[in-house]
């Protein structure tokens, strides 16, 4: 009986020495124990250099400090979205009036891009013709006392010159000038169809700043006119 229980004692001491050593691991997950008790080693040496990982107190995980490190480790943001552009027009302009303002325009910013839109027909509001030119200059002096600046001009080659008091695109547009005359008290005034050729000086990529900068010109400068958006229908 006690060389059983000695013999029993050997296999007990054989064994437990063989699961320290490690040689049992395969049976570690049914016996339910490792030699190294709950602390699983192997997962640190899973980690991604383990040795400089450093726990914070959560009280420091708001300081500026560790705000500026989770913004470093954060993906980039997204870059702010280009300045809006616009189209410009300036006009209509007859050939010498286009000259000027593009001398107006270049003076100011000498590195713009514009081009040339012509029109074919417009439509003006302007008065005459006239028979005598005293009566012309006796309407012109009527419009300066209101005002307004007529210019001279022919609606067709060889026609009689009008005092042309506005230029538009449209008819609608020229009549609604019309009844703004009226209401300023010009009575004789009508929308004509003119053919001669005018031209639109068109910027059609302005930045922000180009824009202030065109709408900063003076009126004289653009021969009474001013930039405004591109009609829809030409861009």
């Amino acid at each position: 009986m006690l060389r059983a229980l000695v013999l029993v004692l050997l296999l007990a001491n054989a064994g437990f020495w063989a699961w320290r050593q490690g040689w049992l691991a395969p049976l570690h997950g049914a016996i339910g124990a490792r030699p190294e008790g709950e602390r699983e080693p192997e997962r640190l040496t899973m980690q991604v250099d383990p040795d400089r990982l450093r726990l914070i107190p959560a009280e420091a995980a708001s300081t500026p400090a560790a705000v500026a490190a989770s913004a470093a480790t954060s993906p980039a943001s997204a870059p702010p979205s280009a300045p809006p552009m616009a189209c410009l027009e300036a006009g209509p302009y007859s050939t010498a009036e286009l000259t000027v303002a593009e001398a107006a325009v270049k003076a100011a910013l000498p590195d713009l891009g514009w081009s040339e839109r012509e029109l074919t027909t417009t439509w003006w509001v302007a008065m005459g013709p006239f028979a005598e030119a005293e009566q012309m200059q006796k309407k012109r002096d009527e419009l300066k006392r209101r005002s307004i600046a007529p210019e001279l001009a022919s609606a067709a080659p060889g026609s009689a010159p009008l005092l042309v008091i506005s230029r538009h695109d449209s008819r609608a547009a020229a009549e609604s000038e019309l009844t703004t005359l009226l209401d300023r008290g010009v009575r004789t005034a009508r929308v004509v169809n003119a053919s001669v050729p005018l031209r639109l000086l068109r910027v059609a990529q302005a930045s922000e700043a180009q824009q202030a900068a065109l709408a900063a010109l003076p009126a004289d400068k653009l021969r009474g006119k001013a930039f405004l958006p591109c009609p829809a229908d030409t861009l």
